[in-house]
């Protein structure tokens, strides 16, 4: 990936980020917003930081689960790598902070970036179906008040969920055999090009699945997803406290899925596409102002980036991580050397 590339990625990335934040902000009640600000007890906000870095110690044990097939790596190995990346991710576009992951790891390692790159797609995916899990448990906390339409596509989506899941432990087992059944119906169809296309990608993450040789290591990834996920719940909640905002118990895990939808457009930490999401969808689904929905989604941003952030640069200045690396990990994914 070229630098001039990133950076207009990056610039584009301001921009939608600074007019996301305005459109956010300008029709709020500024008073009613400065009012839960004022009254907040920053102090209460030391307490996400224990949280929050269980999270991430929960996330190093992941990653050396998903790499101890292809070599051992020692949780002092894996740690500066994991939080350098993280941090770039968080202020970087195109998801660069996965292939800094990888080449900090290949120097320190030798583990090769490529397959670094495959266990980190690996945990992506059990972050994805961890927070679709969860989602749908929140939303039977308010079952009752959704209307019949909105329940059936909840429920089709708790079948996609299941389908989904088991098309995984299906390629995890059968593999190549899986990956054929998936695309036969493209086939059928006449479409064979497009059947290629998405077997080779089938195949392609059926191949990173097999780094997982036994039961035991695929249900400790998962369960260490699931742990990851619940200690980023438990970190939300002293922003509410911090706050005096209402609370109820699946309100974190609505703040976390407003927060993963508003990371889909490619900002700098999700700024301002986060904050359009959690002040616009909190309101509808909760019985928080529109104003305190603003002041959460300030505190809750500020308070979950900035620690990683911090961290991040501590770790990228001990590896002596360079812009220039940035640049060139997007664009060499071989192993050292190449």
């Amino acid at each position: 990936m070229s630098r001039r590339r990133i950076l207009l990625q990056l610039a584009a990335g301001l921009a939608i980020a600074v007019t996301a934040l305005w459109l956010t902000y300008r029709s709020l009640d500024l008073d009613g917003l400065s009012g839960v600000l004022a009254g907040a007890d920053w102090a209460a906000l030391l307490l996400v930081l224990p949280f929050l870095a269980l999270s991430y110690v929960l996330r190093i044990m992941q990653w050396q689960v998903l790499l101890s097939p292809i070599r051992r790596v020692g949780f002092s190995c894996a740690a500066p790598p994991l939080l350098a990346g993280f941090m770039v991710n968080s202020i970087m576009p195109a998801r660069l902070g996965e292939f800094v992951r990888a080449l900090l790891l290949s120097r320190r390692t030798g583990v090769p970036r490529a397959s670094s790159l495959a266990t980190v797609a690996l945990s992506r995916v059990f972050d994805g179906l961890t927070l679709t899990a969860m989602s749908l448990g929140a939303v039977a906390a308010f079952w009752d008040t959704l209307d019949s339409p909105i329940r059936s596509g909840l429920m089709l989506a708790g079948a996609g969920y299941v389908a989904l899941l088991a098309f995984v432990v299906a390629l995890w087992v059968w593999r190549g055999r899986a990956c054929s059944l998936a695309v036969r119906p493209l086939r059928a169809a006449g479409f064979a090009r497009a059947a290629d296309g998405l077997e080779r990608i089938l195949m392609s993450f059926a191949e990173g699945l097999a780094v997982l040789r036994s039961l035991r290591e695929l249900a400790a990834v998962a369960a260490l997803a699931v742990l990851v996920w619940a200690s980023l719940a438990l970190s939300v909640v002293p922003v509410f406290l911090a706050l005096s905002l209402p609370f109820r118990w699946y309100y974190p895990v609505l703040v976390l899925i407003l927060a993963a939808f508003g990371m889909l457009v490619p900002t700098p930490a999700g700024t301002g596409t986060v904050h359009a999401a959690l002040t616009a969808v909190m309101p509808a689904l909760t019985v928080l102002s529109t104003p305190q929905a603003g002041a959460l989604a300030l505190v809750f941003h500020a308070s979950q980036f900035l620690p990683i952030i911090a961290a991040g640069i501590v770790a990228a200045l001990h590896e002596g991580l360079r812009a220039r690396d940035v640049v060139e990990s997007g664009s060499d994914t071989g192993p050292p050397g190449h």
